[in-house]
């Protein structure tokens, strides 16, 4: 276990009367945030095999291209609202909510960016969560391109987009 966690870890055990530094609250934050992230995009990866594009789920939302493309890009501080919005157009789904204590977690389990053999093992993991992006960047570009097709035509559905 790393310093980090160690100190992390200490803190939480303290108990509700204890505060917990900024920098362990931002930690905890950034770490939910990139753990809903891979969440909606493995959905959406999954949805975009059978057919939907950033572009027909911007459709279907009612949202611009720009928001999903950047939902859909890197981890965000997204709302409950958008989470829900995200989950319905992508999957017809809801989430279901359970929490477990990180006081009980095994050590083996957790893990800090700070540590440089977890670092250097996720490089892969990185480069891999660019590619998919960049697949999905892809994928709006094909969405803008089928949108500008259908404009001649489609002049009461793009009015929806706006």
């Amino acid at each position: 276990m790393t310093t980090f966690q160690t100190r992390l870890l200490k803190e939480l055990a303290q108990g509700p009367d204890s505060p917990i530094a900024e920098s362990n609250l931002v930690y905890l934050q950034e770490r939910l945030r990139g753990r809903f992230f891979d969440f909606l995009l493995e959905r959406f990866e999954s949805a975009q095999s059978k057919g939907l594009t950033q572009a027909k789920l911007a459709r279907r939302l009612r949202k611009s291209p720009e928001v999903i493309h950047r939902w859909l890009s890197a981890p965000t501080n997204l709302t409950l609202d958008s989470i829900s919005d995200l989950l319905v157009g992508v999957s017809a789904e809801e989430p279901n909510f359970s929490a477990s204590s990180l006081l009980n977690l095994s050590p083996v389990n957790q893990w800090h960016l700070d540590d440089a053999s977890v670092a250097d093992s996720l490089q892969p993991l990185t480069q891999e969560k660019q590619q998919r992006a960049s697949v999905l960047g892809e994928g709006q570009r094909q969405g803008s391109e089928d949108k500008g097709q259908r404009q001649g035509a489609g002049a009461v559905e793009n009015a929806t987009l706006s």
